[in-house]
């Protein structure tokens, strides 16, 4: 908090009067959903977010028409809003049940674990990753993520005290020893679980995503071919109110080359989740500028 209180008197006052106003709201909007039958609610809220959120929607809109031109761009985006709204009901439920492991899911988590060397979980921004997060850990697995601080101290301390209350761990990737944690993870026979569907300041290539160049963090690679650990892509889609949890053991047969085996594996990771985001577009965040840089040539 010490830490919250000297970012927070950094600030300029129009600034800190704003910030103060959306975590105030963050948290009385997050404890009224626990409490209180406001599924209906949040839906319909999704439902008018296109209108009230114009830029986001007209890039997501954008981007659904370049990328898969035979749907419905403002239908998606629309459905793509109420999907997050009705995941952040459920993110507010935690504290009442999480989804469940299935058999077959367990199998693959455990017999990868059997094997000493930790593993890489692959995954994306699809469904409710958060959930899915929740969800390892609740069954009993060693889990760890990597997220970025907030700029508001506040929120980064809220997030960690939510995220770490069934067990995930959670690497910050602004830290100096962020490498070394992960390694840490994997040393110790954890799951260490990345999300590469984002243009990140961070270690990558282009690599090809939907036909098109776009740059990935090349770092899940890297390591799982470095430590030899084991890969699963994973990813989490809801039809109707039923969780589906996916899990998938990746095999790639290296050559020893890192600088030909890092973007063949990051390519082959991104082949993976367009399958997942071509099963349930809507369940996916169009909103961010996946295509929004070029290669230099």
């Amino acid at each position: 908090m010490a830490r919250a209180r000297k970012t927070r008197e950094l600030w300029a006052w129009r600034q800190r009067l704003k910030n103060d106003l959306l975590y105030g709201l963050m948290r009385v909007g997050f404890s009224a959903a626990r409490v209180l039958p406001m599924r209906g609610a949040l839906r319909l809220l999704g439902c008018l977010a296109p209108h009230i959120f114009l830029r986001s929607a007209r890039r997501a809109q954008r981007q659904l028409r370049e990328i898969l031109p035979d749907l419905d761009a403002v239908k998606i985006t629309r459905r793509m809003f109420v999907h997050f709204a009705e995941s952040l009901w459920e993110l507010s439920r935690l504290h009442r049940s999480v989804p469940e492991l299935d058999r077959e899911a367990r199998r693959t988590l455990d017999a990868a674990l059997a094997e000493g060397k930790g593993a890489v979980l692959i995954s994306g921004h699809i469904g409710n990753w958060e959930l899915m997060g929740q969800a390892i850990a609740a069954a009993g697995f060693p889990i760890a993520t990597i997220a970025k601080p907030s700029y508001d101290p506040r929120v980064t301390e809220w997030l960690k005290e939510w995220r770490t209350a069934h067990g995930l761990q959670v690497v910050w990737r602004d830290e100096g020893n962020a490498g070394k944690s992960i390694l840490r993870v994997l040393r110790q026979n954890g799951l260490m679980a990345f999300l590469i569907d984002q243009n990140t300041r961070t270690a990558g290539e282009f690599v090809p995503f939907f036909g098109r160049p776009a740059f990935t963090p090349t770092i899940p690679a890297a390591i799982a071919l470095r430590t030899g650990a084991p890969i699963i892509f994973c990813w989490h889609h809801r039809r109707v109110k039923r969780h589906i949890l996916s899990f998938e053991r990746i095999c790639y047969a290296a050559t020893g080359d890192p600088k030909r085996d890092t973007p063949a594996l990051t390519a082959l990771f991104n082949d993976r989740l367009e399958s997942a985001i071509r099963a349930v577009p809507e369940q996916w965040v169009w909103l961010h500028s996946r295509w929004g840089h070029v290669p230099l040539r």
